[in-house]
């Protein structure tokens, strides 16, 4: 059976729901309600969705099919008038989990109605697997093996499975500090040519012209009710892991945003996978100013342009994104998503380990979540000591090595000004020692006359001597 696209909106007293199903034998459609539970069944397509609050089939209740568009319309009267339903727009939150698996209910701190549940403490059943996991929560072990030796244009560390997770941030700074380039640093960061265009830039959703109506396409619409609905078992550790991830791969997604000038290219996938320690070293962190550390390293290691304050721009446009909302950060995700399933280098796989589960989950968060983040961030500076790579003592040599050569070439403009103020005194004095010619008498005046007309005929007016 078909998942169809829907959609769901309100009003004070009532729901409308719209399903799009093109290819369907009305007669043969079936519809059922009951309190939060909305079931449609009209083959080939099966949608059963669980409502934020509930609704009745009453009178009121209306249906009406479009064949033009291929739209079932449903409204259905709210058994509490006046309620809220929230996140209505949250498209694969909406669709009926799966069964919920058993928590030891002594574990549980909070189980959210959203679909996450936030245990005390983690069992240690799995402990020695999950050193070395990896994937969206480290909640992977066994599937992939060999994943980093397969996908090597992808990953640089290439076997997670024989890494301990607590590990892999130390080496991934031993690579970045192998791979870091003074040269292609220092050249962009006197270039003020090249880079001036990048820090001036504008992301779209700074833009005076931003539609601040946040609304889901038909396309966005489409990969959200693909997606199944999971319920989350988190530790503290693990939830504050995914959202921290979130940010790196967030981070690479506003570099190419700004120095692609909002038009992302074919190399975008590349760029947010690389500039991603999530994404590319299966690292997990704990604070936030740790993961902007390592996002500054590596957009200062591996993309085309390297300099440090346009690191701090993408910090900015990465909070203004955050403040955006819940809705607009879904949006990006699902950009982010489609570039790695269009791209050539099989990074779909990263769409298995981490995107997918980032759109479920994501759809799940309270909006307090991305404010407290977006305030973090904000709030966290980042200094060029930080990062552990001696950009100002690079900066200071290379400002003495300028200073020096700028001394050399004064010195020798002096020299050549100087030769060339000499050269008028020396010709005089050539002039002044140099012998005069030898003098051929005439043999008479009339002779010098007749000469000097007959020459005449064979000279232009500008020839003439004085």
């Amino acid at each position: 059976m078909l998942t169809p696209r829907f959609k769901l909106t309100q009003d004070a007293t009532r729901v409308f729901i719209t399903v799009h199903a093109p290819y369907t034998n009305i007669g043969e459609t079936e519809i059922d309600v009951e309190g939060e539970n909305f079931l449609f069944v009209s083959s080939p397509y099966f949608l059963r969705l669980r409502l934020p609050g509930k609704i009745v089939e009453n009178d009121g209740s209306k249906g009406s099919y479009t064949c033009d568009s291929g739209d079932f319309n449903f409204t259905f009267d709210k058994e509490n008038p006046g309620e809220h339903f929230e996140n209505l727009d949250m498209i694969t939150s909406l669709l009926a989990p799966k069964d919920i698996p058993d928590v030891n209910p002594n574990l549980v701190e909070m189980l959210e109605e959203n679909g996450i549940t936030i245990v005390n403490e983690e069992s240690n059943e799995n402990e020695v697997e999950k050193d070395f996991s990896f994937g969206f929560a480290n909640k992977i072990s066994t599937e992939f093996e060999d994943i980093g030796r397969e996908f090597v244009q992808i990953f640089e560390l290439r076997v997670p499975e024989q890494v301990p997770v607590n590990e892999r941030n130390s080496l991934r700074e031993k690579y970045e500090n192998h791979k870091f380039s003074p040269d292609h640093y220092l050249a962009d960061f006197f270039d003020d040519e090249l880079i001036g265009p990048y820090l001036s830039a504008t992301v779209e959703w700074d833009s005076p012209d931003f539609n601040k109506d946040i609304n889901f396409t038909e396309d966005e619409v489409s990969i959200l009710k693909d997606l199944p609905n999971k319920h989350y078992i988190l530790t503290k550790k693990e939830y504050q892991h995914v959202l921290l991830g979130l940010v790196d791969i967030l981070f690479g997604y506003c570099y190419d945003k700004r120095t692609t000038q909002n038009e992302s290219t074919v190399e975008s996938g590349w760029t947010i996978n690389k500039l991603s320690p999530t994404l590319c070293w299966f690292c997990n962190f704990d604070d936030i100013k740790e993961v902007l550390v390592a996002c500054y390293r590596r957009a200062l290691t591996f993309p085309i342009f390297r300099n440090f304050e346009l690191c701090h721009k993408v910090k900015n446009d990465l909070v203004s994104l955050l403040k955006r909302g819940k809705k607009f950060v879904i949006k990006c995700v699902i950009d982010i998503y489609q570039m790695f399933n269009q791209s050539t280098d099989a990074r779909y796989i990263l769409n298995q380990l981490y995107m997918k589960d980032y759109l479920i989950f994501l759809q799940k968060c309270q909006q307090e979540e991305f404010d407290q983040l977006c305030n973090n961030i904000a709030n966290t500076e980042i200094k060029k000591i930080d990062l552990g790579l001696e950009l100002d003592e690079l900066e200071e040599a290379a400002k003495m090595v300028q200073q020096d050569e700028a001394k050399i070439m004064e010195n020798e403009m002096a020299v050549k000004m100087a030769s060339m103020s000499l050269l008028p005194g020396l010709n005089r004095s050539n002039a002044e020692n140099r012998p005069n010619p030898p003098q051929v008498e005439s043999d008479s005046d009339d002779d010098a006359e007749t000469d000097s007309s007959d020459e005449s005929e064979f000279l232009d007016s500008d020839d003439d001597l004085a």
